[in-house]
């Protein structure tokens, strides 16, 4: 099996009428490039496109976004 590496990250929340923060999902995925076959004027050409393949959501409450920000702070604390 290939590996598959992370390299695109998206954030969505949820939130009360208020505009608390209830929710936050951090969407984990990578990009490729698919290689497709066309046929057209000049015959048959190879044809590189982008695509993306979702490999988690990881769902947190408020509490638990708040401990992932602060330990991604203390890991990167000491980083130049």
């Amino acid at each position: 099996m290939k590996p598959e590496y992370a390299n695109t990250f998206g954030l969505r929340k949820v939130t009360s009428g208020e505009g608390e923060i209830l929710e936050v999902t951090l969407d984990v995925s990578y990009k490729y490039m698919e290689t497709a076959l066309t046929f057209g004027p000049k015959g048959m050409e190879n044809v590189s496109t982008p695509s993306a393949e979702l490999l988690t959501s990881i769902v947190m409450n408020r509490q638990s976004a708040i401990s992932l920000r602060n330990l991604l702070i203390q890991t990167l604390d000491g980083e130049n």
